[in-house]
């Protein structure tokens, strides 16, 4: 008998220093940021340091309802230091919540405590940052919701220098109403007129906090393996990834967060899925996802939900006319006529322009594109050949015939004279009416300088053809970096994930890249908007981005396809 209770005191004894044993293996892993492995650790302890640090780690992982959780069973300590850091720490997760008020509430609770500990500066500091951060809209949302008068009160007061006159007023009045107290009304009204009075107003995006966490939704299909279309989600969102890490490394007071979501190829599911990005996991942009369908169904919730979408692919001219929330990194076929345009008449000097294009091609969008900004800028266009050239078994020669080289028998038929002819052939029969079209011009000995859509990229032209023709294309995709920049890129995207990048990883990279960048100088995610009718143009990896005021990615590369093309391309490089 002696002999077992001695080894139940044994193991009495030993228990805390086990528990404060495994405490400490959980903390070295927390702070190594094995945060999963930390949790299982802090989980299985009674102890109101576990419960702190279990929060802590379900914090790091974006696991922000559950941390709270955990940080109000840590923060009913009766030591000042674990109470403080949890209700610290439970402000922080709530702010990434956009739980504002709930933040502002918790912070003011160290701010005033008596008992003050070293986590009081960083909540005036973050409070502070917090009110400074908050559009319009949240100020309003957060004295309506808070039962702290002074939370209230500090809110309006440093809206001053952050809002414009006319909403400072209506801040204060609502400020004023919430009171009910007659004396103290005067007493606000005469208070915060003088602030009125003292402090300017300066229109400008606000500083994000310190902590603060971007959360980007990614909307992809998945595929098996073995499937020839496995590479590009795949790719693409590996390039998101490298974008995210190198932006974190450089970034100490906020970070991003890659949110994935499959779309399955489904409008539902896609639809589905940005719902829960956005009300779930509070995403504060998406990107995605690749097809027609399911984006259309998914720029209809982007505006309902006011939340940016970028789609990385898409090129449609319909995704988004009537969306304000949809940005197109892939320039449309609209974009690609009306730049070809610019470039025929502004950098060729071209006066006098033919444009030929099949009847209900997608490619028709361009024809119509380049004719309307060729004749904005003065151009000519003589002919706007448009036919159902199947049905005619691709034969263009009763087409092609007005761009005879022989004058008289111009002259004798009336044809009217044209410099150079836009072809934006796309689909399968693309290659065909390229082919058909320039052996065509070849026989004619035209002189005309030829312009086509990405299409023509394949084009092989015949060695009469590169020696007398300028045949020029364009491209959405194409190396913007430096090569140096593109190097580095190269290694460290095959470092990481064992492969070499492609056309894709590049664009991933581009498209994440932006976003964050535009996300950075918005500072609050409300005013990305804002931020991205202002941006600059970003020249990427495998894409220049801009987009110039509007919501689809204005440029394009002109390609040069005969030597007399990239002659010509290299000379007016020169002379920019």
């Amino acid at each position: 008998m002696k002999k077992v209770s001695l080894i139940i005191l044994t193991i009495l004894l030993a228990a805390p220093f086990v528990a404060a044993q495994s405490f400490e293996e959980g903390l070295e892993l927390y702070e190594s940021e094995q945060y999963r492995d930390a949790l299982e650790i802090f989980r299985q302890l009674d102890d109101e340091r576990a419960y702190l640090f279990a929060g802590k780690s379900l914090l790091a992982e974006g696991e922000y309802h559950q941390a709270i959780a955990m940080f109000r069973e840590s923060a009913k300590s009766d030591r000042p230091t674990v109470r403080d850091e949890s209700v610290y720490s439970m402000a922080m997760a709530q702010f990434r919540l956009k739980k504002y008020d709930h933040a502002l509430s918790n912070l003011k609770e160290i701010i005033d405590r008596e008992n003050r500990t070293g986590l009081r500066n960083n909540a005036q500091r973050l409070y502070r940052q917090i009110i400074g951060y908050l559009s319009v809209n949240e100020r309003f949302d957060v004295i309506q919701r808070s039962d702290n008068p002074s939370l209230r009160y500090d809110v309006v007061s440093q809206s001053r220098s952050l809002t414009d006159a006319g909403t400072y007023r209506a801040l204060v009045n609502e400020l004023v109403r919430m009171e009910p107290d007659s004396v103290l009304q005067a007493e606000l009204l005469e208070a915060l007129d003088e602030e009125m009075e003292l402090r300017p107003f300066f229109n400008r995006f606000p500083n994000a906090p310190q902590g603060t966490v971007y959360h980007i939704g990614v909307v992809l299909p998945t595929f098996d393996e073995d499937d020839p279309d496995f590479t590009i989600p795949r790719n693409l969102y590996q390039g998101m990834l490298q974008a995210a890490d190198e932006f974190n490394s450089l970034n100490a007071e906020k970070k991003v967060q890659l949110i994935f979501k499959n779309s399955a190829e489904n409008a539902d599911t896609t639809a589905a899925a940005f719902t829960e990005l956005v009300w779930g996991r509070k995403a504060d942009a998406v990107i995605g996802p690749l097809f027609s369908e399911p984006a259309t169904r998914m720029a209809e919730l982007a505006e309902e939900y006011r939340v940016p979408m970028f789609a990385p692919l898409a090129n449609s001219d319909e995704l988004n006319l009537d969306y304000n929330y949809t940005y197109q990194l892939n320039p449309t076929f609209a974009v690609h006529g009306k730049m070809m345009a610019r470039f025929a008449v502004e950098e060729l000097g071209l006066d006098s322009l033919a444009v030929i294009t099949e009847e209900g091609a997608i490619g028709r969008s361009a024809a119509v594109s380049f004719r309307q900004e060729a004749e904005r800028l003065g151009a000519y266009v003589s002919y706007f050949i448009e036919g159902d050239f199947a049905r005619r078994g691709y034969d263009l020669s009763e087409f092609t015939e007005v761009f005879t080289s022989d004058k008289e028998i111009a002259d004798s038929l009336g044809y009217r004279p044209t410099q150079g002819l836009y072809a934006p052939f796309t689909g399968q029969a693309a290659s065909t009416l390229t082919n058909l079209l320039m052996n065509d011009l070849e026989a004619m000995r035209s002189d005309l300088v030829v312009m086509g859509s990405e299409e023509w990229a394949d084009f092989s032209p015949s060695a009469f053809q590169r020696r007398i023709f300028e045949i020029y294309h364009t491209e959405a995709f194409g190396r913007s970096a430096d090569s140096e920049e593109l190097e580095l890129f190269e290694e460290d995207y095959h470092t990481r994930f064992g492969s070499d990048p492609d056309q894709f990883s590049r664009l991933g990279y581009d498209t994440a890249t932006f976003i964050f960048n535009n996300l950075e100088t918005a500072g609050n995610p409300v005013y990305l908007n804002r931020a991205l009718r202002r941006a600059s143009a970003h020249d990427g990896l495998g894409l220049r981005i801009d987009f110039d005021g509007r919501r689809v990615n204005q440029h394009v590369h002109i390609r040069a396809i005969t030597p007399n093309a990239t002659e010509r391309l290299e000379e007016i490089n020169q002379n920019r």
